[in-house]
């Protein structure tokens, strides 16, 4: 272990690394007060700090824990604050805030983290004088937060119906003045939102491409279309007959698949207030678990060699890490749904991992999906295909064509959910959905609007209100610039 003096210069040397932005070099000096059995605080919140700015919230919130079970400061309090936030856990994220404040008086970013938690947990009054508070005495703040404070302004006007209000908000503030192009670009989607609920959907609809312009990825559909023929390839019954598998016999894990803003986020809500179940929103242990795969895959030998080292034993592992955390999640819960956004890409997985499951395929017009994810905001470089009425067609199509694959190559029972059906005949709708799950009826899915429980997603703020019709159809405030796009056929049932 270094001496005292060494360790107080690497300290002053990480944070200076971390400055400027070199913070390979900073991970590189805190890994040398990091091995196992290392009981050094400090380090381990630098880490969880280094972890953070690089983008491993995953990584950070870990570092964090440990840090905190030796000595609790606000920087690793406020980590853990954001995860709770992150994973829709609001009360947990206010309490670690207020516990910040106890410890640092007037620490601005946990005033700016509690006050979007309150909002998030859609305690609006809360979120109103939290942000009052903020707004009065600036003094101090860096850019981020002064960003922050004014889109959650605009975001609260959205929420208390002051849409013109909301749109000049954001005009004088991000949209004139705010060099952060991600920022900028959350206000535009924010301004969409607010001018689409005015019916001004012409410039609602600029507003939008203005938004989908700002870091827009590139997306081939062709190749996307390869990609999934290439999946399909390899993902078939009689090759699955020799791949690893887990055994695990449990019917807890249930997964949402299809294409996002198709009612994902309605059926898990609905599913969550069932009293013997769940909603978890977007666990990612599978989609690691499948990145792992990925790299270990050696495509010139056959089942199972071409799984490298990633047997039966790796298999079992995965299901049960991902059952552990549907424990700890929702404990004593006899169904747990995770509605990821890669779940339509990894059913021959899950088919593997938990082959007791249920899979519920989201469906919805395909020209209402197009308008909501046009005018949602994704994340660009994950889904890049959000950002264009055509690709969103185009990946439209090849959500379909994958799950017509796994209903021919598994076993595995499938439900069709559209959302036209859940939101004008949810008599029906309902009870067909938590019959499929294998659960008895209960009044309390009709009520999943008053769960106090936090939805991190873009719907959030509409699962938090009673079931409404009115996204029905929407395209049609938008037909003028639909035009030119092949839309795939479609049904409602």
């Amino acid at each position: 272990m270094p001496s005292g003096a060494r360790r107080l210069d690497d300290l002053r040397r990480t944070t200076e690394l971390a400055r400027a932005a070199r913070l390979a070099e900073a991970i590189a000096i805190t890994d040398r007060y990091l091995r196992p059995g290392s009981r050094d605080a400090d380090f381990m919140r630098y880490r969880a700090m280094l972890e953070r700015h690089r983008g491993d919230l995953g990584a950070a919130l870990r570092w964090a824990a440990s840090a905190e079970s030796i000595h609790s400061h606000p920087d690793t309090l406020l980590i853990l604050a954001t995860g709770d936030m992150r994973a829709g856990n609001t009360d947990a994220s206010i309490a670690r805030c207020r516990e910040i404040l106890r410890l640092t008086p007037g620490h601005a970013p946990a005033r700016m983290l509690m006050a979007e938690a309150f909002e998030s947990a859609n305690r609006i009054d809360e979120a109103e004088v939290s942000l009052a508070d903020l707004r009065t005495d600036t003094r101090g703040f860096d850019a981020a937060i002064m960003d922050r404070i004014a889109h959650l302004h605009a975001v609260l006007l959205v929420q208390r119906q002051r849409h013109a209000e909301a749109v000049d908000a954001l005009d004088a503030t991000i949209l004139k003045a705010c060099a952060n192009p991600k920022v900028v670009r959350r206000g535009w989607y924010l301004r969409a939102k607010a001018l689409d609920r005015m019916h001004r959907f012409d410039e609602a609809f600029e507003s939008a491409a203005r938004a989908n312009a700002i870091l827009q990825a590139p997306f081939d559909p062709a190749a996307y279309r390869d990609a999934v023929d290439g999946l399909m390839r390899i993902w078939t019954r009689e090759a699955m007959r020799d791949f690893p598998s887990s055994g695990v016999d449990s019917e807890v894990p249930v997964f949402i698949a299809g294409m996002p803003r198709s009612g994902t986020s309605l059926l898990d809500r609905v599913i969550d207030a069932h009293p013997q179940a769940a909603g978890v929103g977007e666990i990612k242990t599978v989609e690691v678990f499948a990145g792992e795969l990925e790299r270990a895959w050696k495509p010139d030998l056959p089942a199972p060699d071409c799984f490298g080292p990633m047997r039966e034993r790796a298999f079992r592992n995965a299901s049960k890490s991902y059952l552990d955390m549907c424990t700890r999640r929702a404990p004593g819960k006899s169904r747990v749904v995770n509605k990821a956004l890669s779940n339509n890409r990894m059913i021959g997985l899950l088919a593997l991992l938990f082959p007791r499951t249920r899979i519920i395929h989201a469906r919805r017009d395909p020209r209402d999906v197009a308008i909501s994810c046009f005018m949602g905001g994704f994340n660009n470089a994950t889904y890049p295909w959000t950002t264009r009425l055509d690709w969103i067609a185009a990946a439209w199509r090849e959500s379909e064509r994958l799950m017509s694959h796994w209903r021919s190559q598994t076993d595995l029972p499938m439900l069709d959910m559209r959302y036209e059906q859940l939101v004008t005949d949810p008599g029906a709708a309902f009870p067909a959905l938590v019959s499929f799950l294998g659960l008895p009826w209960d009044d309390a899915c009709t009520r999943f609007h008053e769960s106090t429980r936090a939805v991190r997603t873009l719907s959030y703020d509409q699962v938090n209100r009673p079931l409404y019709a009115t996204s029905v159809a929407r395209f049609r405030n938008y037909e003028k610039h639909l035009q030119g796009v092949e839309w795939p056929a479609y049904s409602a049932g």
